[in-house]
């Protein structure tokens, strides 16, 4: 058995001889190669080499391609600080600063840094794919909400009921 089909079975809640082992690298994967977070995150090679050595140095299961929290909020206007060591935060929250929702940018997966995750992806199937599962993350809902409203959204829960619905169904 595979470590991918170890996985599938667990996600399936099919019995398995083990627990399937699936470490969230993240920017690790930049130390592991030498380079900063800020570079690994922006960069297809930089992924894969992390990815890759995180594959051969700790033969996991499965493999998350990026943990990045940020990814969405990047695309929908959210501004980022970049630190060297760690993943970036947002730094500016657009429904804060008075913008509409329906103003905000359409989202679309060609956008950002997406087509670098697409691309790393692409090339880890082809190659560590066949027998590791990989992994797309994706933000959750309120999560997004936080980075698009910033701490705002914690009043706005008791104050603002609609613009939360609204908020999080968008």
């Amino acid at each position: 058995m595979t470590g991918k089909s170890l996985v599938l079975a667990a996600l399936q809640r099919q019995p398995t001889a083990r627990v399937p082992w699936v470490p969230f690298v993240g920017v690790h994967g930049a130390s592991l190669i030498g380079v900063n977070a800020t570079d690994y995150l922006q960069s297809a090679d930089h992924l894969v080499a992390g990815l890759e050595a995180a594959h051969r140095r700790y033969r996991p299961d499965g493999l998350p391609v990026v943990f990045d929290l940020q990814l969405e909020a990047e695309v929908l206007g959210c501004d980022l600080h970049w630190a060297p060591k760690g993943p970036p935060s947002v730094v500016s929250h657009p429904l804060a600063e008075g913008i509409d929702l329906d103003k905000l940018p359409a989202f679309s997966t060609t956008a950002g840094r997406f087509p670098v995750v697409a691309e790393a992806t692409r090339r880890l199937v082809a190659g560590i794919g066949q027998d590791t599962a990989l992994f797309g993350l994706i933000t959750g809902p309120f999560t997004l909400a936080l980075h698009l409203r910033g701490n705002d959204i914690f009043l706005d829960m008791y104050d603002e009921e609609a613009r939360m619905d609204a908020l999080l169904a968008y």
